[in-house]
């Protein structure tokens, strides 16, 4: 929860962050040490991949057609590069041949169009969004992904850090990480997620397609399903949960080894094999499957 708390707070607070540090000489030369300020014309729907190896990167959309990049370079930095043109830019932090990553944090601050198409990648950084509607991919290792976006199509990916996504308008929507927490609000269409040792908690719209997994961690959705629906949620030593609309229309099957299983819509007599209990509710269109190996699996009302 303090992590969540933490990247909540970044993404509202971060174009302070930038101002504070006060406008100094930069380029597509900029050498480490230095504070960052630049601008370049950058087209609404363009494509823009921004690449820092340690440190942040924060974007924040206006309603302007150009970029602003502001931030300071971490010392162990060798140039920052801005390359490309107004429909496709690429910006490199470059580091020190042999220098390790840790040691060499750069904060970078981008204003950009609501439209664009953007790409972060990380190794040792936080990826912070905030108001982007276009394509949206955001990869990092170590680091914390926090995105707050209207975009339709989203795709985080983190190894040992939280992920924490609040996205309305997704339909297509994909979130990964080992050992971190991952929570979800907003999105609809389809979904997959998958951690290891973290928890899952889903609060979203209504979906044709979910695909959730978690070695060790719990799975929790609060989500409504169309008709023919498609929903896998999974766990190995935690509990699954599935909180569904009262018109849920599906078989839905629940499975444990060595958890219990409930049932808590009303719903015909349930056909068991001992492992699996199948519950029809509605006309049965949909399939839900939920299981887990030594936790409890529940189907229950919103």
């Amino acid at each position: 929860m303090r992590k969540k708390a933490v990247i909540l707070i970044a993404l509202a607070g971060f174009a302070a962050m930038a101002a504070a540090l006060g406008p100094t000489t930069g380029g597509s030369g900029s050498k480490g040490g230095k504070g960052i300020e630049e601008r370049r014309a950058l087209d609404g729907n363009a494509a823009l991949s921004v690449r820092n190896t340690a440190g942040s990167i924060k974007v924040e959309a206006w309603d302007k057609s150009e970029l602003e990049l502001t931030g300071r370079l971490g010392d162990g930095v060798e140039r920052l590069e801005i390359a490309g043109s107004s429909t496709n830019m690429k910006i490199d932090v470059r580091l020190k041949h042999g220098l390790r990553p840790s040691y060499t944090d750069t904060l970078l601050v981008l204003r950009v169009p609501a439209g664009v198409n953007l790409t972060l990648e990380g190794t040792s950084a936080d990826l912070l969004v905030s108001g982007v509607k276009g394509k949206l991919t955001a990869r990092t290792v170590s680091g914390d992904v926090g995105l707050n976006v209207e975009s339709a199509e989203v795709s985080a990916q983190t190894v040992s850090g939280d992920v924490h996504l609040d996205a309305p308008k997704a339909t297509h929507t994909s979130v990964s990480t080992v050992s971190g927490g991952t929570q979800i609000n907003g999105p609809s269409g389809t979904l997959h997620a998958d951690s290891v040792s973290g928890d899952i908690d889903l609060n979203g719209g209504s979906f044709t397609q979910l695909d959730l997994k978690s070695v060790s961690g719990d799975v929790q959705v609060r989500a409504a399903t169309t008709a023919d629906a498609e929903v896998k949620a999974e766990s190995l030593s935690g509990d699954v949960r599935f909180n569904a609309t009262r018109d849920l229309n599906a078989k839905v099957a629940l499975k444990s080894f060595s958890g219990d299983k409930h049932c808590e819509l009303d719903a015909a007599r349930p056909l068991s094999d001992g492992k699996r209990m199948i519950y029809t509710l509605g006309e049965g269109k949909g399939q839900i499957s939920l299981t887990s190996f030594s936790g409890n699996v529940v189907l229950q009302g919103q």
